[in-house]
């Protein structure tokens, strides 16, 4: 048996062509004054969905779509069914209380990574889903997705069952798409390039509706 995989989409936004260029303008404005400086990265202030317009607002329905669809392709049901069977939902459920059960926004931001910017591994705590869209790069926008198994590296056995490494290395372009738990820690490596490298950010829920 395959125990304890990690689902992860990876797609193309559609779209990506008529809106990047304008995001790029709108990102660089706003990771200037005013923006967090964490000193290993710039993060835009406020709710991206909010001050990004209408290019922020269709392209965060579009993740919604696909963070949605992903759901489903995993449990194999729509939405408001996989929500009710949730354990912690067995009362509800029993009651025959079936709802209508969305993937909404709950925080959104931008991040802009210069040479030598780096961001240590983490996750997105009380976050159903995470997602990452890449706007501009000079090259590819890596990313390290770090296995959930916390003791999956403690010991060298010399032959190893779990893989060959306890992350793994994404080389994604603009225009791609990244949907994966929010409980699964992630990082981005040392950015080296001179050009800065632009992505937006979104904590998703499941929303009743």
């Amino acid at each position: 048996m395959q125990l304890f995989a990690t689902a992860v989409a990876r797609t193309q936004c559609p779209f990506a062509d008529e809106v990047n260029d304008r995001l790029v303008g709108l990102l660089a404005e706003r990771a200037g004054a005013g923006a967090k400086d964490f000193g290993y990265k710039r993060e835009t202030a406020g709710e991206f969905t909010q001050w990004g317009g209408h290019d922020a607002v269709r392209i965060s329905r579009w993740v919604c779509s696909v963070a949605g669809k992903f759901t489903e392709s995993l449990t194999g049901m729509p939405l408001a069914e996989a929500f009710g069977r949730s354990l912690e939902r067995e009362a509800e459920r029993g009651a025959g209380a079936v709802r209508e059960v969305a993937v909404g926004v709950t925080r959104s931001w931008a991040s802009l990574y210069r040479s030598g910017d780096r961001h240590e591994p983490h996750f997105h705590p009380n976050t159903a889903l995470s997602a990452v869209y890449y706007v501009s790069a000079p090259s590819t926008c890596e990313i390290d997705l770090l296995d959930p198994r916390p003791n999956v590296d403690y010991f060298d056995p010399g032959i190893s069952l779990a893989g060959e490494s306890h992350r793994v290395r994404l080389a994604c372009t603009p225009g791609e798409l990244l949907v994966f738990p929010g409980w699964l820690k992630h990082a981005v490596p040392p950015f080296q390039d001179e050009t800065p490298r632009m992505s937006i950010a979104w904590n998703l829920n499941y929303t009743l509706g």
